[in-house]
C-alpha cells in the first residue's frame, strides 16, 4: 500500500445525507475533514434524475417536518423551498373516498358507517396521548388488534400504517414506529421538495466546501485501517491509506459490514437487522391525466400513488410526475413483474389514461426504503445500533439504521451526534 502525507483529522465515507451533514458541521467547527463518496456524484438514495426536465427522486421522497432532518438543515442554513400535499383520497374496491384527515372529512365520509366514525374518532383523539416508546414491544398489528374493535376501522389504521412504515410486514414492525411518525404528523406537515432531494444534497455540499471540507468522487474506501482497538485511517482502491484521527463510516449497512470486515464486532451488531424494501414505480407524464386524485392510498392492497409535481416543481410547465410504490414484507418475496402491475393497476384506477400521456417510466424493485426496520422483537428503536462500534476507539456510525427515527431523521441525528463526539475530544 502507498501511503500519503496528506493529513486530516476526520475521514468520512458516504456522500450522502449523512455523510454531507456530519462533514458541515465538522468543517464549520474549524476541523479538517475529508469525505469519500464511491460514486462520480453524491446523495446516494438522495440523488435526483433529470430527464428532459423531469426531475425523479430515486422512488418516492418526503420531509416529515418537525424531526432532526427539519432541525439540522436549519442549523446548517440550507434552505429549500416546498409544496405540501393536500388532497389524499383511500381508494376501496375501485372507489376513491377522501382521507378522513379531521373531524370534518371524517363526518361526511360516505365510506364508513356511524358506528366507524365513533370508534375512529375516538381513537384519533386518543392517538397524540399515548407514550409510544412505552409499545415499542408490541407490533403494529399486535397493537392494531388490541385497540381497534371494528373491521373497516381496523383495515384503514393497517393501510394508514404500511405507508407511514414503508413495509407489509406490521407484524414484525414495532408499534413506536408508527405511532412516534403519526404524531410527528399530526402535528407538522409534509414536504415536497421543489428541484427535487438533489436540492438538498447541493445545499448541504455548499455548506461543507465552503466551511473547508474536502470531497472527493469518485474515490472508493476499500477498508477501514485500525490497529490495537483504535481507528488510524483508510485504504482507498488506487492503493493509498489515508491517515485520520477519527473515521465516520456514513454508509448503508451492508457497504460498513464490508469496509470493517468480518471481525471488527459490527457483524454481530447488524446481524438481526431487516431492511425495508419497496418496489416503486415512478412515470414522467405530458400532464396529469386526473388532478382531482393526485394522493390515492389502497385500501385492501400496499399500495401507494402521489403525484408529487401537483404540488412541487419538478417537471417542465404543465408535464407529471407520479410516484407510486408497493410496501413489500421482507419475510415473503414477491414477483417483481406482478408488483410492476399492481403498480400499473394502482394507477389505472386514480390516474385513467397515464399511458397515453406517458414521456419516461422508472422501476426499480427491491430499493431499499429504510435501513433497518425498528421490530416488536428488537424493541423499536433501542435495537437500533448506536454511534459506535464496540472495541474500536474513535470510529462511528451513521445512517437511517442508526439510533431512533425513521426516513432520513436518523441519518440527519445520527451525522450530528457524530459530529458532537468527536468535537468533544
Amino acid at each position: 500500500m502507498n501511503a500519503t502525507n496528506e493529513q486530516t483529522e476526520v475521514i468520512i465515507v458516504g456522500g450522502g445525507m449523512a455523510g454531507l451533514a456530519a462533514a458541515s458541521y465538522l468543517a464549520k467547527a474549524g476541523i479538517s475533514v475529508t469525505l469519500f463518496e464511491k460514486s462520480a456524484s453524491l446523495g446516494g438514495r438522495a440523488a435526483t434524475q433529470d430527464y428532459e426536465g423531469y426531475l425523479f427522486n430515486r422512488g418516492i421522497h418526503a420531509i416529515y417536518t418537525g424531526g432532526a432532518t427539519s432541525e439540522v438543515l436549519k442549523d446548517l442554513g440550507v434552505h429549500y423551498s416546498y409544496g405540501i400535499p393536500k388532497e389524499t383520497f383511500i381508494l376501496r374496491q375501485g372507489q376513491l373516498y377522501p382521507f378522513p384527515a379531521n373531524s370534518t372529512s371524517l363526518l361526511s365520509s360516505r365510506l364508513f358507517s356511524l358506528g366507524d366514525k365513533l370508534e375512529l374518532a375516538r381513537l384519533l383523539s386518543a392517538l397524540p396521548r399515548l407514550k409510544a416508546p412505552e409499545l415499542a414491544h408490541m407490533s403494529v398489528q399486535e397493537w392494531l388488534e388490541r385497540s381497534i374493535r371494528r373491521p373497516l376501522v381496523r383495515q384503514f389504521m393497517a393501510s394508514t400504517a404500511r405507508v407511514f412504515v414503508y413495509s407489509s410486514a406490521l407484524n414484525l414492525v414495532s408499534a413506536e414506529v408508527f405511532l412516534t411518525k403519526f404524531q410527528l404528523i399530526l402535528k407538522n406537515p409534509v414536504h415536497y421538495v421543489n428541484g427535487g432531494w438533489q436540492t438538498l444534497i447541493d445545499g448541504l455540499r455548499r455548506v461543507a466546501e465552503q466551511a473547508g471540507a474536502r470531497i472527493e468522487t469518485g474515490d472508493r474506501v476499500t477498508s477501514v485501517v485500525y490497529e490495537q482497538g483504535s481507528v488510524q485511517g483508510v485504504h482507498l482502491r488506487n492503493g493509498e491509506t489515508r491517515s485520520a484521527t477519527h473515521v465516520i463510516l456514513a454508509t448503508s449497512l451492508q457497504d460498513a459490514l464490508k469496509l470493517m470486515g468480518e471481525n471488527s464486532g459490527l457483524q454481530d451488531i447488524v446481524s438481526p437487522l431487516i431492511p425495508a424494501r419497496v418496489a416503486c414505480l415512478d412515470v414522467a407524464l405530458r400532464r396529469l391525466p386526473d388532478s382531482r386524485h393526485p394522493v390515492v392510498q389502497d385500501l385492501e392492497h400496499p399500495l401507494f400513488l402521489s403525484a408529487q409535481s401537483h404540488y412541487a416543481r419538478i417537471t417542465p410547465e404543465g408535464g407529471a410526475l407520479i410516484h407510486t410504490f408497493k410496501q413489500l414484507d421482507p419475510t415473503r418475496p414477491t414477483d417483481p413483474h406482478q408488483d410492476e402491475h399492481e403498480l400499473e393497476d394502482l394507477l389505472d384506477a386514480a390516474q385513467p389514461g397515464w399511458r397515453d400521456l406517458l414521456v419516461k417510466r422508472i422501476f426499480l424493485p427491491h430499493i431499499e426504503a429504510i435501513g433497518m426496520l425498528p421490530t416488536a422483537s428488537s424493541n423499536g428503536y433501542a435495537g437500533r445500533p448506536g454511534l459506535t462500534v464496540p472495541g474500536i476507539s474513535n470510529l462511528y456510525l451513521a445512517g437511517d439504521w442508526i439510533g431512533a427515527g425513521f426516513l432520513s431523521d436518523p441519518s440527519m441525528s445520527s451525522a450530528r451526534a457524530a459530529a458532537n463526539l468527536i468535537l468533544q475530544k
